[in-house]
């Protein structure tokens, strides 16, 4: 089995440029909508039979899960509706604490900050206030865990910076690879747990990276 992680559509926080991560959050925008029922048909090329669909709890990742299954499930001549989307805690971005709903420059740049520190495995890195790499993977970690045991492929819709935190250390990624190749609204990463332990998972894809890019080390 596979496991597909998938960044929400465009939000209107996005084109605003603030740091939105407390659930419920911001709605897609009509760009973002599109942006959904296009990954739709992609996941409808890549993923197997009968999978198992996740969300997190945020407004944004429920419209893109919605959008994106209706489209594949009419790419593959499936009744709608028929693929259930489960929303689920643990699968929210990392938080920002003092700095919610901030659009200050140095707010980006604290950001960066702390992005490259969670990726690095820094134990202390993060936002005032907001949520250190213990915290993220103690919520994500297990949810993914139990779709790897599973026998189906699972998609998770969820949010940018978590999914490349999450995604590298579940597959043992290059950090610095992993700070330069930025996840766009929809973006895709695909793993293979193939029965092995987390941190051990094989990276098939992610996003627009090219392919047989130097991901992991």
């Amino acid at each position: 089995m596979r496991i597909f992680l998938v960044r929400h559509g465009q939000t209107f926080s996005n084109l605003e440029g603030l740091m939105d991560t407390r659930p419920p959050g911001a709605e897609l925008t009509p760009l973002g909508r599109e942006q959904a029922i296009a990954v739709g048909a992609q996941l409808a090329g890549l993923v197997g039979e009968h999978p198992r669909v996740l969300s997190s709890v945020a407004i944004r990742t429920q419209q893109t899960a919605m959008a994106a299954m209706r489209e594949f499930e009419a790419q593959r001549g499936l009744a709608a509706h028929s693929v259930p989307i489960d929303p689920t805690p643990g699968l929210q971005e990392v938080f920002a604490g003092q700095l919610e709903m901030s659009g200050a420059q140095d707010t980006y740049q604290l950001y960066l900050e702390a992005l490259r520190g969670w990726l690095r495995g820094d134990p202390e890195a993060a936002l005032p206030g907001g949520e250190k790499l213990e915290q993220i993977l103690a919520r994500y970690r297990p949810v993914l865990e139990a779709a790897a045991r599973g026998q189906r492929d699972t998609i998770v819709f969820s949010h940018g910076a978590v999914m490349r935190v999450v995604a590298t250390h579940a597959c043992g990624l290059d950090p610095q690879w992993a700070f330069e190749n930025y996840m766009p609204n929809c973006g895709v990463v695909a793993m293979e747990p193939a029965g092995q332990p987390f941190g051990h998972w094989q990276l098939l894809h992610w996003a627009d990276a090219p392919a047989g890019a130097p991901g992991t080390t």
